[in-house]
């Protein structure tokens, strides 16, 4: 089976990516994310971060950023609702089956950055290694998040409508120079990782496999619910990828 490499970066592309999570997944090139658009969305903004340092900022979103990816293995509802702001965006049957696969995320690291975002929040590159069960080499992965502090400096990650200039502020720093890096970093990483390790590439095809199998399901089900186009109708051809 060829193993596509575009759909390697973790979170998997199995039915456990987090919709409407307020992140995205690293494809290089380009970037995929699932923000809520609006132009009458607002993030909150905050005075409170004046009495704060950058170096308490960072930190108070590096534990925030580690807590939440903690509560995610764990799928503790009650503590990820004390890292996001809308606890309604995150769909539990799909954290429980991303952590069948994901024993544990090691050696976190925030890349935090504010320029052309409104005043108290962050677009935060996360990466991380994760631990797969049965496997001993870690799988890199990289994503974002956007993460906002209230009026009393408590920092959350942002999950309800963003206003259409802080999406454009958001666009720029994704697909700047040093975040494009980043980006060709870790997948290029992943990538030795699939092609060295037999572990690794099994349970990546393993997924490719899943992921072809639920999609075929997913047709079979929107065809009975439309019902079935008559015998003389003509399919259309494949795309070719």
């Amino acid at each position: 089976m060829r193993l596509r490499y575009k759909k390697l970066i973790i979170i998997f592309t199995l039915a456990i990516m987090l919709i409407g999570m307020g992140t995205f997944s690293l494809i290089a090139p380009s970037t995929n994310f699932s923000f809520v658009k609006g132009d009458d969305g607002k993030a909150p903004s905050t005075g409170a971060l004046s009495n704060m340092s950058d170096k308490e900022i960072e930190a108070n979103i590096t534990t925030l950023i580690k807590n939440y990816f903690d509560a995610k293995q764990r799928v503790d509802m009650t503590e990820l609702a004390e890292c996001v702001s809308d606890i309604s965006h995150i769909d539990e049957k799909k954290l429980v089956t991303e952590a069948e696969y994901i024993e544990e995320y090691k050696n976190i690291e925030c890349t935090i950055l504010h320029e052309g975002l409104q005043e108290g929040t962050y677009r935060v590159y996360v990466y991380y290694e994760s631990k797969i069960y049965d496997i001993d080499t870690l799988a890199p992965s990289l994503t974002a998040l956007y993460v906002a502090s209230d009026e009393d400096g408590k920092f959350s990650i942002y999950l309800s409508a963003i206003k259409s200039e802080d999406q454009e502020a958001i666009d720029a720093l994704d697909n700047s120079p040093e975040i494009q890096k980043m980006i060709d970093s870790v997948q290029k990483n992943l990538e030795e990782i699939v092609s060295k390790n037999a572990d690794v590439r099994d349970f990546y095809q393993m997924l490719e496999s899943s992921d072809s199998e639920e999609e075929e399901e997913d047709n079979e089900n929107i065809s009975q619910e439309g019902g079935k186009a008559p015998a003389s109708s003509a399919s259309p051809s494949p795309a070719k990828e």
